[in-house]
């Protein structure tokens, strides 16, 4: 059984420890002490890192009683050590985990809302609600939660040894299936829940709370959080993209938006005045096409590579070149592709089936069925040559077929 320090003092980052075990394990050692600081990886957290009598400890996880320590060299069993955690990543953690004590208490305070989920990575945190909550609620929980972390109110770990000793203690929320001792983490003036792992010793040291996302998960509300200078990171960041966009628009950053916003309402505009002139020049594409259709077997027949259309257009076109009857084979050669699409009316000939002269021709893939097929291929070169030699095929099809 490993005596854990952190359940006591969550501020100690070395102590003085016996090696109780030290068995081979993978391309390392499992170490196990008579006394440990090292939080293990539990609650949604991840552990402590550090190192023991020097050896570096990457991992560490429960089993049973037993605290087990991954290092990178053995520690004969007896030795006296000592054992130091990386402090720097301990405390980020214990922001973001009473962060997240204090948010999910802003939560059931303000909207009845309990947490039901917490995961803390090394780059970003996540809440669980039971509840869905709106943009505003969001920003009303992430205010109560930044004004009661400015108190600098203190944050205690008491363990009760018996249920009777926690009766009246109002819990915000009791973790299911824990039996005596229980340990529960108090914010003085507002949250007390049960919890396992070390937390900073008042609100002030979490810093900052900033939620950075809030989206609908499971019927609630999954929010991700930043605390500390993790949040102070994400406030610099959005900053510094605030002002390239301020400098891209020639504006200050308070303008930033609205520049942005006169640019997209000018883009659509520019889209809608575009689409327009395309539908008139594919109408005139049409007309062409149709008055250079070769007429075989009274069926107009159009093969057509067309440059610079975007293969959007094909179908359209296609579409404003139909009469009685017909087949229009039109392709459009841009960027590093070609693609291709065949429509008929009032003939027998299934595009489905003809599109396989096609793809066999270009090394292409493409399908469909009744009077529509459509497909690409990769640009070769002689792709010209290819579309002659397609016409033939097709004028073949109409006399023969």
């Amino acid at each position: 059984m490993t005596e854990r320090l952190y359940l006591s003092d969550s501020m100690l980052a070395a102590f003085d420890a016996t090696v109780v075990s030290c068995e081979p394990h993978g391309n390392g050692y499992l170490i196990e002490l008579d006394r440990s600081a090292f939080f293990p990886n539990k609650g949604g957290q991840p552990c402590d890192t550090g190192t023991i009598g020097g050896a570096a400890v990457s991992d560490v996880n429960e089993d049973g009683e037993r605290l087990l320590h991954f290092a990178d060299r053995a520690i004969p069993v007896g030795t006296k050590v000592r054992g130091a955690i990386d402090f720097a990543r301990r405390f980020d953690i214990m922001q973001q985990h009473t962060g997240e004590h204090l948010l999910s208490y802003c939560a059931w305070h303000l909207y009845g809302a309990q947490n039901v989920g917490f995961h803390c990575a090394l780059t970003y945190a996540t809440l669980d609600l039971d509840k869905p909550v709106g943009h505003d609620g969001i920003t009303e929980i992430e205010n109560l939660a930044n004004r009661l972390a400015a108190e600098n109110a203190a944050v205690t770990a008491t363990i009760y040894e018996t249920e009777e000793a926690l009766k009246g203690i109002p819990l915000r929320k009791h973790a299911e299936g824990l039996t005596v001792p229980i340990r529960i983490v108090t914010i003085e003036g507002s949250d007390a829940c049960t919890c396992c792992a070390p937390h900073v010793k008042r609100t002030g040291e979490i810093g900052q709370l900033k939620i950075v996302e809030a989206i609908p998960y499971k019927g609630g509300t999954r929010c991700t959080f930043l605390c500390g200078m993790r949040a102070l990171s994400h406030a610099q960041t959005m900053q510094d993209a605030v002002t390239a966009i301020a400098l891209r628009f020639s504006t200050s950053r308070d303008q930033a938006e609205a520049a942005v916003q006169k640019q997209a309402d000018e883009l659509s505009e520019t889209k809608k005045a575009l689409r327009q002139a395309y539908a008139a020049l594919d109408e005139y594409l049409a007309k062409s096409l149709k008055a250079e259709a070769e007429d075989v077997n009274g069926v107009k027949l159009i093969v057509k590579m067309l440059e610079s259309v975007d293969a959007k257009r094909l179908r359209a076109i296609a579409g404003a070149t139909m009469t009685d009857r017909a087949l229009s084979v039109l392709f459009s050669d841009t960027g590093d592709r070609v693609s291709y699409l065949l429509a008929s009316n009032g003939i027998k000939a299934d595009t489905g089936v003809l599109i396989a002269a096609v793809n066999a021709a270009f090394a292409g893939n493409g399908g469909g069925r009744g009077t529509l097929a459509q497909g690409s291929a990769k640009k070769t070169a002689g792709a010209a040559e290819t579309v002659e030699v397609l016409r033939t095929y097709f004028r073949n099809v109409l006399l023969h077929g």
